[in-house]
C-alpha cells in the first residue's frame, strides 16, 4: 500500500514518531521511534536499537499502529509487523542506521506493511479512514 504524499512527507521530515504495540495478554505499549525509513515498496523499516517490551508485543502479536504529527496535523498508520534480524531486509536496515553513526546497535528492524491510514486530527473528520 501506498502512502499519500503529505502522511509521506511527515513520516519522513518528522524525527519522531509513536509506535504502538499489545502483548498477547492485551497490554498496550508504546515508544518513540527515530531511525525509521520508508521504502520503495511501500513498507515502513524501524530500527531496532533499545526496544525491549516492543519487540516481545510484536512477536506475539503483530499488528501495529504509528502516530505521526506535525503540529495540529497527525494521521494513525495501522499495519502488520514482522521482525528480523538477519537477511538481506535486516542488513539494509543495519547498513542504513550504521550510516547515521556507530552509537547505534541496529540490533534488528520492524518491517510494517501498511494495512490502513486515518485521519488523527480534530474535527468533522476525526478518525476518518484514508487510505
Amino acid at each position: 500500500m501506498t502512502l499519500t504524499k503529505e502522511v509521506e512527507e511527515i513520516f519522513v521530515n518528522e524525527k519522531y514518531h509513536q509506535l504502538a504495540t499489545s502483548s498477547n495478554e492485551g497490554v498496550p505499549n508504546i515508544c518513540n521511534i527515530g531511525g525509521k525509513y520508508i521504502r520503495d515498496d511501500g513498507k515502513i523499516i524501524v530500527v531496532d536499537n533499545f526496544m525491549n517490551k516492543t519487540i516481545k508485543n510484536i512477536t506475539f502479536n503483530p499488528q501495529v499502529s504509528i502516530l505521526i504529527r506535525r503540529e495540529k496535523e497527525s494521521y494513525q498508520i495501522k499495519g502488520t509487523s514482522e521482525y528480523l534480524t538477519e537477511g538481506d531486509e535486516y542488513k539494509e536496515a543495519y547498513k542504513w542506521m550504521k550510516s547515521k553513526g556507530d552509537k547505534y546497535p541496529a540490533k534488528g528492524a520492524i518491517i510494517i506493511t501498511v494495512t490502513e491510514v486515518f485521519n488523527a486530527m480534530t474535527g468533522a473528520n476525526a478518525g476518518k479512514k484514508i487510505i
